[in-house]
């Protein structure tokens, strides 16, 4: 490595070229210059003539922040402000004591309408220039400055003389230096930070305390302080603030996700009430509109039913009425045969006709017998349906209607009841197509699993089959999963929950990358007729994926065995580890205490981000369903045994179904003997053989009375007497009843008429309404009748509006509830929004409880942090957790940890450069620095936090919430502790751990002679020979000296005020031997008494003299040129 004097050239690196300053100080109205190009130089002068001044001038060029550079060091007077850049610009240079006034005014040269100019050109051997500039004027009595770099040699006189205060001559010298240029020749910087950062990289400094290293150098004095002139010039100072901050924002993020997660949580704790209650008002909502729409409804249904009731009942009524009009028509005429007969007998007994008679009741006699025996035969056909259908046999007359009236509704139940069984017939006939299919499917399956003796059948087999005849491959080589695992013997009390987990994972294929182009042209070209899934593998180390994995005694991959000698087991392992490893638990206790990945052995699974499942349908839980294994006997004979069992099945479905044919075909029978019944027996008089019966008895009786008895006459007079009789209880009775109840009947007819022409106009306005609905929900009025129709259509209506009154009643105490919690959710206490500031701003734009018609907008915004924004806020958590654990605290340590080893290496290249300083000549001797360790309290307490809050990934990964868990206890304690300023500065300078001391050694066998610690120890020769050399270190490693390969662009000058002030010429010279062994350019500032002390090392000389106590003079002349002249300025 190049040292910092393997350079070939005293030349090597910037040096000063000239300097120009322009009304600066006292040096007022003219440009003054000084041409060292390159050389040592001196510059000399009686005091207070201006040296420091010009010296000043220098600082702030290369010294840009005021903070780091003080003017006049020589007297030490800046530190009280004497001397700034305004009283620069303005050249101040005395009081005066005006009279008849008690205090004094400062005399200036200039006003605040000047200007003021001060430059530097440096070059180096590679011939790169570089002037700095800087330019100072006042604007509204403020100071205002222009910092510049040129990358080539100006000069006041010819690029400055032009100033204006409005910015035009910077235009022109862009526009003179910049325009054509490729690359600008001039760059202007706003800002100190700009300007001193570029000085320091054009300069080939290490750090911008390069620059504060050469404000001390000009006012060098006796160190006081060895330990942290070291800490503070030698080494680098590292922006711990920003790693911290970098690790604090960190930190906030993750403490906003958090905070988001609890403010999300918290939010639909108090939303799940509302949604709740939103939901219920929904329900009262609805069920208020579906009584309204049930009202409505009714409307319309009770007067359609209404009309079809009535419709019924007046065709019944007119049915009976024509019955009854029958039945007096047959009245009347018996009426008109008494009557006739009993005119016959009187005319009888007026002419005592008695034969005539006989022969009249003979043929009247077989008239009714005839009439007898048709009616018989009628009642007989009549009795044989009554009886097959269930109804009365031989009735009466009332008894007649009603069975007429029971036929129909009987014809009307039974064809209902046959369209029922009919359905019941297709469902048998369904069951019948599926038996035949499952037991169609389950031979083949059969077959299947005989064919490749593992438990995954069915079209998935089929695809694989065909798919591996097509590309030559084996069942081996591209296996199921499900025929490599399967579930450990001793763990069979976990097959069903297993099966449910890994149940789609089975049937999946595993396909070799040798397959995998084939197996995806096949695929892709073919119509799979189902469904296949697979993946592809190739071969690689898995086992290295899970060596750090944590895998619990209880994981369900330790419940696992995979086949023997597959080629697959390490890919599989890894999989499983992966994607399967869930906890199996023994109660809800353990299941609960998992945030993730736990299943129950009833099957109850847990999977991440908060899913829960549990499947419980027949066909998943059924053993024949089962897919792991790759031994199928069992399954086999499982389903061998359902086979069996569905041929069982389909031998009582026959059965079934004759059964239910022959039931369909004695119910029609049943249905037409009903319709025979009231369709071929229209009146009760075509079955009335007792009736004429009567009337043959009747007939007899008296022809029998006329041939026994021989008083005719008397006999006669006694038939009349009797059909008088009867004829009369026929009028008053028989006729007058039947009259009255025909009466009755119309009159009902027209209720009825009347009621049905009412409900059809309420039907009309309604148009067609669907009311299966209704129906569905009210069945109950489906067996209305017309007697009760009234009754139950007001019962209804009361029943109606009772429920909406109660809805009302109940939606107006949900709407109350309601209010509470919404305004409360929008208008939390203090103790919410002081824990979750954004909480108002994130529910202002909901609707207020005013608006409960918005309300869906709560339950929308409950959704939204269900399903979308609390699995972000997690995700980002763990996310944000993952990356501040492994990633940011890491850095950060790392952070203390590169600095503490740069500074052990900084120190090692600062002794590379000192062993070549004779810090002392007889005998020999050098410097080294040395670092001790200095650990305080606090730093220890730091280190252990910091090392504590690295974790150990195998220990912290050991449990499901080992991250938070560390998170908690180790990083939020550590950065709150960071948090505190006052104790973060203290521990975080990592500077600060070692403590820094000089040791002499000889350099003949390098034995250590000395150790430097506390300045006080020192005489005066001693602390100034050692402050030279570790300044000389300093600068060495601070301008690039030391830097291999870049020994031309270093900055190679320094100048020192007042050098050998107070110093004798021994130690004065050793400085100047010094620079010489570091190639540097020295600018020495001396009074004229000590210039022999360094005019053999000089090349020119810069002298300076006060004229009329007002202005600064300065001559610049070759080292020999002063020598002649010498006397002329040293006696002025």
């Amino acid at each position: 490595m190049l040292s910092l004097f393997s350079t070939s050239s005293d030349k090597a690196g910037f040096r000063l070229q000239y300097m120009e300053v322009y009304n600066w100080g006292t040096f007022n109205e003219k440009v003054f210059r000084i041409n060292p190009q390159g050389n040592n130089s001196l510059l000399t002068g009686a005091n207070a003539s201006g040296k420091s001044t010009y010296i000043d001038a220098l600082l702030t060029l290369i010294v840009p922040a005021k903070k780091d550079r003080f003017y006049n060091q020589s007297s030490g007077v800046d530190r009280k402000g004497d001397r700034t850049e305004e009283t620069y610009v303005l050249g101040h240079y005395g009081n005066i004591q005006e009279e008849g006034k008690t205090s004094s005014s400062t005399q200036k040269l200039r006003d605040t309408n000047t200007y003021s100019v001060i430059l530097a050109h440096f070059e180096n051997t590679d011939q790169k220039r570089i002037t700095l500039f800087q330019v100072r004027w006042f604007s509204n009595n403020e100071l205002r400055r222009q910092f510049g770099i040129a990358h080539i040699p100006l000069t006041v006189e010819k690029d400055f003389r032009d100033f204006d205060a409005k910015g035009l001559w910077k235009r022109r010298l862009d526009k003179i230096y910049n325009a054509n240029a490729t690359k600008n020749k001039i760059e202007f910087k706003e800002t100190i930070t700009d300007y001193a950062n570029r000085v320091v990289d054009l300069f080939g400094m290490r750090s911008i305390k390069a620059l504060s290293l050469f404000n001390q150098v000009v006012g060098v004095k006796v160190l006081e302080d060895l330990d942290e002139f070291i800490r503070t010039n030698m080494l680098e100072e590292q922006d711990a603030e920003a790693e911290f901050i970098q690790l604090k924002d960190s930190f906030l993020t993750l403490m906003d996700a958090k905070t988001n997660i609890e403010k999300a949580k918290e939010q639909i704790k108090q939303l799940t009430p509302i949604n709740d209650t939103a939901n219920k008002l929904n329900e009262i909502q609805n069920d208020l509109q579906q009584l309204d729409s049930s009202k409505e409804t009714a409307v319309y249904w009770f007067a359609k039913k209404g009309v079809e009731l009535g419709e019924k009942e007046l065709e019944k009524y007119k049915e009976a009425l024509q019955l009854s009009q029958d039945k007096l028509a047959e009245l009347r005429a018996k009426e008109n045969d008494l009557k006739q007969e009993e005119r016959t007998i009187s005319i009888a007994i007026e002419k005592d006709e008695v034969g005539s008679k006989i022969k009249d009741l003979e043929k009247e006699i077989r008239n009714f017998q005839t009439l007898k025996d048709n009616r018989s035969k009628k009642l007989d056909e009549y009795n044989k349906i009554a009886q097959s259908i269930k109804l009365n046999t031989n009735p009466g007359e009332e008894t007649f209607i009603e069975n007429r009236e029971k036929a129909k509704q009987l014809k009307q139940s039974i064809q209902q009841k046959i369209e029922e069984e009919n359905e019941n017939l297709r469902a048998f006939k369904n069951e019948e197509d599926k038996l035949k299919q499952d037991t169609e499917e389950l031979v083949k399956t059969i077959q299947t699993l005989q064919e490749n003796k593992n438990n995954i059948a069915g079209r998935e087999a089929e695809i694989r089959d065909e798919m591996i005849a097509h590309i030559g491959a084996s069942r081996e080589l591209i296996p199921f999963i499900g025929e490599l695992i399967k579930v450990k013997e001793d763990e069979l009390h976990w097959e069903s929950s297993i099966e449910k987990v890994l149940h789609n994972f089975a049937l999946r294929l595993i396909v070799p990358a040798k397959y995998y182009s084939q197996v995806n042209k096949y695929v892709n070209s073919h119509n799979l007729k189902g469904r296949i899934r697979y993946d592809k593998y190739e071969e690689q180390d898995y086992l290295k994926n899970f060596q750090n994995k944590n895998i619990g005694e209880k994981s369900l991959v330790h419940k696992i065995d995979i086949k023997p000698k597959t080629i697959y087991a390490d890919w599989i392992e890894n999989y499983l580890e992966a994607q399967f490893n869930f906890s199996c638990v023994d109660n809800l206790s353990e299941f609960e205490r998992h945030s993730e990945m736990a299943i129950t052995q009833n099957g109850l699974i847990k999977f991440k981000r908060g899913k829960h499942e549990k499947d419980d349908r027949p066909h998943i839980s059924r053993k024949e369903n089962y897919v792991l294994g790759w031994d199928n006997k069992e399954k086999t004979a499982v389903l061998k045994k359902e086979l069996n069992s569905l041929q069982n099945q389909q031998s009582q479905n026959k059965k079934a179904i004759s059964t239910k044919n022959i039931e369909i075909k004695n119910l029609g029978t049943f249905r037409d003997e009903c319709h025979n019944l009231f369709s071929k027996f229209d009146k009760y008089d075509e079955i009335n053989w007792q009736f004429y019966a009567n009337e043959i008895q009747e007939k007899t009786e008296q022809k029998e009375g006329l041939e026994k008895t021989n008083d005719r006459v008397k006999q006669l007079q006694d038939q009349l007497k009797k059909v008088q009789t009867n004829l009369k209880h026929l009028v008053e009775v028989d006729i007058f009843n039947k009259g009255q109840e025909i009466f009755i009947k119309k009159n009902e007819i027209e209720n009825i008429e009347q009621s049905v022409k009412s409900n059809k106009a309420i039907i009309e306005p309604f148009g067609d309404i669907d009311v299966i609905i209704f129906e569905v929900q009210n069945s109950d009025l489906l067996n209305i009748e017309y007697a009760n129709f009234e009754i139950t259509r007001k019962n209804f209506q009361e029943e109606n509006q009772r429920q909406t009154s109660e809805l009302y009643k109940h939606k107006n105490q949900k709407e109350s509830e309601i209010r509470i919690k919404i305004n409360a959710f929008k208008q939390p206490n203090e103790t919410i929004t002081n824990r979750f500031k954004d909480w108002r701003s994130d529910v202002n734009s909901l609707p207020d409880s005013t608006n409960l018609d918005l309300i869906s907008e709560y339950q929308t915004y409950l959704e939204r942090l269900e399903k979308d924004n609390l699995p972000k806020f997690e995700k980002k958590f763990n996310d944000y957790l993952q990356e501040t654990i492994t990633i940011k605290v890491g850095d950060f340590r790392m952070f203390f940890q590169n600095w503490s080893d740069s500074i052990k290496d900084n120190i090692q290249h600062l002794n590379t450069s000192l062993k070549e300083i004779d810090f002392k000549s007889n005998p020999k001797t050098y410097i080294q620095i040395v670092a001790p360790n200095k650990i305080s309290d606090e730093v220890k307490e730091f280190r252990r936090l910091l090392d504590n809050a690295v974790p150990n990934v195998h220990q912290m990964n050991a449990t499901i919430d080992g991250r938070k868990h560390h998170f908690n206890e180790n990083i939020q304690p550590f950065i709150e502790k960071l948090d505190k300023e006052e104790w973060r500065k203290k521990v975080m300078d990592v500077r600060s751990w070692f403590s820094y001391k000089a040791e002499e050694f000889y350099k003949e066998n390098h034995h250590k002679f000395k150790t430097y610690e506390a300045m006080g120890q020192l005489s005066g020769g001693e602390k100034a020979q050692l402050t030279y050399t570790i300044l000389g270190s300093a600068i060495a490693y601070q301008f690039g000296l030391t830097k291999e390969g870049l020994q031309s662009n270093s900055f190679r000058f320094i100048a020192i005020d007042e050098a050998f002030k107070a110093q004798d010429e021994d130690k004065a010279r050793y400085l100047i031997t010094l620079c010489k062994q570091l190639h540097l350019q020295l600018l020495v500032v001396t009074p004229s008494d000590n210039i022999h002390i360094v005019e053999n090392d000089i090349s020119f000389v810069h002298f300076v003299e006060r004229k009329e106590e007002r202005h600064s003079w300065l001559y610049d002349m070759p080292i020999e040129q002063f020598k002649e002249e010498k006397s002329n300025y040293l006696n002025q």
